[in-house]
């Protein structure tokens, strides 16, 4: 008997030992457009902490160095403590408006996937979609004509019958308009990750155009079909009649996405990638602890707490300009479908107005004003996936320049990316707006576009560099700004805020004799979500103070207008403190007038010498205080790194705000204060940007969970 016993114990104990690694998932079939997906790896014989379970979409992929995976998470970091003792740990994932069934595979050694020295130990079932024409991405959009609103809407199959229904009272739908259809393949792509490594099938893109809408009115809406259901419903409130006010809306630039889930991705530098090197290791720790201290992490990233501080704004908005670098996608579509499951509670209710920036247009030898071989920014989407998914009213395909307006605004939006020197075609559109416009039904015009126009950085020396696009941009259009009385420009680029006083031939100019301005006002707003940048220059080498306000924190800039009146605040994310608040006025009466600006600028004699520094670049001020500082705590503070060390091996995931930093008034130096402590008071950045505030947010450290 007992022998009997004893044999049957070894033939289970073999059975346990000899057991192949499972991956199991808690469901078959996705049912919604965002799904929390778990995921347990059962049965490892030798668990190691370069073990990760990673998505994998289409399900029916083998050749993983050709479609890796979308993101993945560390299992012992992620999913159990004890994974490395029992060969049993769940993670969690986020799962985003997936258009293909898709699988999860456990793996080790992904931080070789680039040199495929990975094993793929197991894998789950397929799971499928369960309602292939369920709705998902839904944003709307302008057009250049009064009463119009577009709306874009992504389903998994093309069908007939796809429609947008709306009406002026909640569940009542007067009016509806059939979808068109369109997409994208990797052929349609410029080369890089778009074409290959990055690409997966997008979903088919339903555009449908509500007409003949009423000035200052609530519309609800849904999008679907009658033969497979409708989303929920939406609303959105339409402009008032050209020329009149007030208008309210929100404006940012460099927004990019962030997971929820806390999960690493494949790009190498935006934004939840922090490092490909497995936990409790010192390469980990160090590369995290610098992608905090640049600035990106608030939280779970800096755009999704914009995102998040602008849904909760919406309501004091009808629309949101955003003047380029969207999504920071950069050919991964993954990386767009997470954008749009982060937007839509904005923008299925806000219009969305977009331009392009140099990630999502830039790409070598493809069209683009740059010469230089790197000039790869778009990861090779060459602007073909932002026109199919943010359609603007561009004149023809790849020609990314249109005007629309709003109340009293007009605004004129351009490219950066694509020439505009004088003589360009877009240079003539613009010329040609500047000159047609309607001053007395607008009084207001607002100029948009992506790279800095006037920015106090020392980024120099390429054909892609701040001081030379801020040249080109100046020696093309100083004069016509100032001759048809532009009154602002909107960019981003840099990742801060910064507004000009008025300026003309990087001079200030005195308010004329009614209190309007003469010359226009310029303003960086990209600080709305990518990591900060700290290629400042130093203030002492800056000619002039033309710098009114100047912030490093993430945030977004709130509009309101009337016909007298241009009002902005810069506002932070973080507590809906004001970063900068100004107005521009007009009396009621105010009347454009070319041809006296005209004479000014011929008899204007300007005093304006570049520095050393401002004309082709240098050290960067605010990357070597940080650079600085970093260096100092790793290299001089043992103390701090190894507790760090010892927390990274036994944190299971990021925080925010165990500790901030608060810069002196001239940044000379960095004070560590304890949470309790910390308000990120805001400091003086030292003359010549006086009263204005530099504020670096939080730290991310780690908690043991």
């Amino acid at each position: 008997m007992r022998l009997q016993a004893c044999a049957a114990c070894f033939v289970v104990l073999l059975s346990v030992v000899s057991a192949a690694p499972a991956l199991r998932a808690n469901t078959t079939l996705l049912s919604s457009n965002s799904e929390v997906i778990s995921v347990t790896a059962t049965g490892v014989a030798t668990p190691t902490n370069g073990d990760a379970i990673a998505l994998v979409i289409p399900a029916n992929t083998t050749n993983y160095t050709a479609t890796p995976p979308q993101k993945f998470k560390w299992v012992e970091t992620n999913g159990s403590s004890s994974y490395l003792s029992s060969g049993t740990g769940s993670v969690t994932f986020q799962i985003y408006n997936s258009h293909q069934p898709f699988k999860f595979i456990l793996v080790t050694n992904v931080s070789k996937w680039s040199t495929s020295n990975f094993t793929i130990l197991a894998e789950t079932a397929a799971i499928d979609i369960a309602s292939p024409q369920l709705p998902g991405q839904v944003h709307l959009m302008l057009t250049n004509i009064t009463g119009q609103v577009a709306v874009q809407w992504t389903t998994n199959e093309q069908a007939a019958g796809a429609e947008v229904q709306y009406g002026t009272s909640t569940g009542h739908y007067t009016g509806s308009a059939n979808a068109s259809f369109d997409t994208y393949t990797n052929k349609d792509m410029c080369g890089g990750e778009a074409a290959t490594t990055g690409y997966i099938f997008p979903g088919i893109f339903n555009n449908a155009l509500m007409k003949n809408l009423s000035a200052n009115t609530i519309y609800f809406y849904r999008v679907g079909n009658p033969a497979t259901g409708f989303s929920p419903e939406f609303n959105f409130t339409t402009a008032p009649a050209d020329g009149e006010g007030p208008v309210q809306f929100l404006a940012i630039a460099d927004l990019g996405y962030c997971e929820t889930d806390m999960s690493l991705e494949w790009e190498s530098d935006y934004p939840n990638s922090i490092t490909t090197t497995p936990p409790g290791t010192l390469a980990a720790l160090k590369v995290a602890f610098h992608n905090a201290w640049e600035g990106n992490w608030l939280s779970f990233c800096a755009a999704r707490e914009v995102t998040n501080a602008m849904i909760a704004d919406a309501q004091k908005g009808t629309m949101l300009v955003h003047n380029g670098d969207i999504s920071y996608a950069q050919g991964f579509t993954y990386g767009w479908d997470v954008y749009w499951d982060m937007m839509q509670p904005l923008i299925s209710h806000l219009p969305y107005m977009a331009t392009q920036g140099n990630h999502e247009r830039d790409w070598p030898n493809t069209g683009d004003r740059f010469l230089e071989e790197n000039a790869m920014d778009s990861g090779g989407e060459c602007g073909v996936v932002a026109e199919k998914r943010i359609p603007m009213p561009i004149p023809h395909p790849g020609q990314q320049y249109y005007t629309f307006s709003y109340g009293p605004i007009f605004f004129i939006q351009f490219s950066t990316e694509l020439d505009f020197s004088q003589g360009s075609a877009q240079h003539d559109f613009i010329y040609r707006e500047l000159k047609a416009v309607n001053r007395t039904i607008f009084p207001w015009l607002v100029v948009g576009f992506h790279r800095p126009y006037l920015e106090p950085s020392v980024y120099g020396n390429n054909d892609k560099s701040d001081i030379r696009n801020q040249a080109d941009l100046q020696a093309a259009f100083d004069d016509i700004f100032f001759q048809y009385q532009v009154d602002m420009t909107w960019f981003g680029h840099t990742h801060w805020y910064t507004r000009s006083c008025p300026v003309y031939k990087r001079q200030c100019i005195p308010a004329a004799a009614d209190g309007s301005q003469r010359a226009p006002v310029h303003l960086n707003i990209g600080n709305a979500g990518a990591s900060f940048s700290w290629d400042v220059i130093d203030p002492a080498l800056l000619t002039q103070d033309i710098y009114a306000a100047f912030a490093m924190q993430h945030g977004y800039m709130r509009v309101n207008a009337t016909r007298t009146t241009l009002h902005i605040q810069a506002v932070n994310s973080l507590d809906g403190s004001l970063l900068d608040d100004y107005t521009l006025t007009k009396p009621s009466n105010w009347k454009a007038n070319a041809t006296v600006q005209s004479n000014f600028a011929k008899t204007f004699i300007g005093n304006f010498t570049t520095t050393w520094a401002e004309e082709y670049g240098g050290d960067a001020y605010g990357n070597s205080i940080l650079d600085a500082a970093e260096e100092q705590i790793f290299a001089d503070n043992s103390s701090i790194l190894a507790t760090l060390a010892n927390l990274t091996t036994l944190a299971v995931r990021y925080t925010l705000l165990v500790t901030c930093i608060l810069l002196t008034t001239h940044c000379t130096s960095c004070l560590w204060w304890h949470a309790s402590q910390c308000n990120r008071t805001a400091c003086a950045y030292g003359s010549p940007y006086g009263h204005t505030v530099l504020e670096v947010g939080a730290v991310v450290f780690w908690t043991v969970q």
